[in-house]
């Protein structure tokens, strides 16, 4: 099976829960940060609009997706989506056939009408000011949800495999806390203490570990 490595990042007490857990949020499509997503198009005509806005209701009602990076290291994704580098990155091998990476354009793209392709491009396309994140989704149904929180989860799986564990820099997160969380995992899930970079605008491994926490 071909794998992608990819990064999601989040603040640290939901990635501990997540651990704890062994799943993800599943975000809804109207509660993405960005609403161009799926209508990232241009709508001259007000029937195709009209279509697009019916599309994306109909798509929000029955899935969700999780987002993900192909990088950890841009500062922009600690500060945007891991709690302002006191956050965690959990990094995933998953299934090439399940993940796809986001296209970014400058312009909005001119459609004719509404069908498969169009649909396919709209969840997969984002304005080039966002390209920093280098975006890699997977779409899931939205089937049962969590009880307790009301909130949809997609659980580790064989196509979902955890791999790294990476603690953002101002983050106090310790190992301990790591292995408690990971539990029976802990010994094959390789954990990383992030550093800011010296002289680059940067984030990469701190060779000390976990030593200075």
């Amino acid at each position: 099976m071909n794998t992608l490595r990819a990064y999601h990042l989040l603040p640290s007490h939901h990635a501990l829960d997540d651990l704890r857990h062994r799943r993800l949020k599943i975000a809804r499509i109207d509660d993405l940060n960005d609403p161009f997503d799926l209508w990232a198009v241009a709508q001259p005509d007000p029937e195709l609009r009209k279509a697009i806005r019916a599309t994306k209701q109909h798509v929000s009602l029955r899935f969700g997706m999780v987002c993900f990076s192909l990088s950890w290291q841009n500062p922009l994704l600690w500060s945007h989506y891991a709690e302002r580098h006191h956050g965690i990155a959990l990094g995933f091998d998953i299934n090439a056939a399940k993940i796809k990476e986001v296209s970014y354009v400058e312009q909005r793209p001119v459609i004719d009408a509404v069908n498969i392709e169009v649909v396919h491009q709209l969840l997969y396309t984002k304005y080039i000011d966002w390209r920093y994140e280098r975006e890699a989704r997977v779409f899931t149904l939205l089937e049962e949800k969590d009880s307790d929180s009301g909130l949809y989860f997609a659980g580790f799986s064989d196509d979902f495999v955890l791999r790294e564990v990476i603690v953002g820099p101002l983050s106090n997160v310790s190992e301990k806390q790591l292995q408690e969380a990971l539990g029976e995992r802990k010994g094959k899930v390789a954990l990383t203490k992030a550093r800011l970079v010296f002289n680059s605008f940067n984030v990469v491994k701190n060779k000390l570990g976990f030593e200075n926490v």
